[in-house]
């Protein structure tokens, strides 16, 4: 295929059929949002949030992106605003991988790290935009609606046209929005795909997904996901889970994050407990490359 713009690689990802001892009534699938340009299923989200930014005169000539993220949003943030012409400041939480760190700088991005969770470095931004409004613009994708918007439109649209009748759909929850937007949309054209939510178990630590229970912030997506019982099931992974799935997916070729594996594992686990029949889909968020420290160990 041929492209005229950078822009036209976002989104469109492949859904590859993956064998991890899935039940033998269930098929599985990974979308696989690590071909997305940065690597990950942020960039949708990334590019929504500057493009309105853009569209509403919140972002205008001369002002600086500023944001807060574990890694793969800032690393959106970063490249996209530099097509764009933007600066870019993130301010980081102690789970940033050297990998997304380098990446982001490389990009032309201010990185400092605040905090052990997203939601300081989005308080410490919104003091700074607060207080600098005409040389920041805060895109606050724990918050901006644009975020789970660019799912809804974009990934939920792309799983149901391939798998009209999917049975199950699967994610982690980091802000949430990916997993909203796209569920929202699966929900209200197939009221009757379930929806499981994946987090990390505590003391867990898997990049690219929430730790709730070790006090990661709850965001309004994820908020109004539950309470609209737009996420039918929670699940905790624990690293040993989401390492051996990762195994399982290097021996078939397939090169991501602990965050996927973590994903995979949910899949089956709740593909096999559910007794789900049919094709279930589970969102790969990352490539591996980005978390190549931690991959290593494995």
């Amino acid at each position: 295929m041929r492209y005229e713009d950078i822009l036209a690689l976002v989104g469109n990802t492949p859904h590859l059929r993956v064998r991890c001892g899935e039940p033998s009534a269930a098929f599985l699938y990974i979308k696989l949002e690590g071909y997305n340009p940065t690597g990950s299923i942020k960039d949708r989200a990334g590019v929504r949030l500057i493009q309105d930014s853009l569209k509403s005169g919140r972002l205008r000539p001369g002002m600086t992106l500023l944001d807060a993220s574990s890694g793969n949003m800032g690393c959106a943030i970063a490249y996209f605003g530099r097509l764009a012409g933007y600066p870019a400041k993130i301010y980081s939480s102690s789970k940033l991988t050297d990998d997304k760190r380098g990446f982001m700088l490389y990009f032309g991005a201010a990185v400092e790290q605040v905090g052990d969770f997203t939601i300081e470095g989005n308080q410490v931004c919104r003091q700074i935009a607060a207080g600098e409004p005409d040389r920041y613009c805060f895109l606050d994708q724990l918050h901006s609606w644009a975020n789970p918007r660019a799912h809804y439109e974009t990934t939920g649209p792309e799983i149901l046209a391939e798998f009209p009748d999917v049975a199950m759909l699967v994610g982690s929850l980091g802000s949430g929005g990916s997993l909203f937007g796209t569920a929202q949309f699966l929900k209200e054209k197939r009221p009757g795909t379930i929806v499981v939510a994946v987090q990390a178990a505590p003391g867990t630590r898997l990049p690219g997904t929430g730790a709730f229970d070790d006090g990661d912030y709850v965001t309004p997506f994820i908020q109004r996901g539950y309470d609209e019982k737009i996420f039918d099931h929670r699940i905790k992974i624990d690293e040993k889970s989401a390492v051996a799935r990762t195994r399982e997916l290097r021996d078939q070729g397939i090169f991501t994050g602990l965050q996927t594996g973590g994903v995979c594992h949910a899949a089956v686990a709740c593909a096999h407990d559910l007794g789900i029949q049919g094709e279930v889909v589970a969102l790969s968020g990352d490539s591996g490359w980005k978390n190549m420290a931690k991959l290593a160990l494995i």
